[in-house]
């Protein structure tokens, strides 16, 4: 993931990365379990077993 990041212009991966770092909080406080992090159509996406994936 960190990978395809580092091709997206500084502003828009600070928010990115803002964005999942509380993806990533949200589900330790929910207890939702591991997140599963992927690639989908190009764009960052976030999903747990027990859930919807976020893109």
């Amino acid at each position: 993931m960190q990978n395809h990041l580092a091709h997206i212009p500084d502003n828009a991966r600070t928010r990115l990365e803002e964005l999942r770092a509380l993806i990533l909080s949200f589900a330790v406080e929910l207890s939702l379990g591991e997140v599963e992090e992927s690639l989908k159509w190009g764009e960052p996406s976030y999903s747990v077993k027990s859930g919807s994936p976020i893109s």
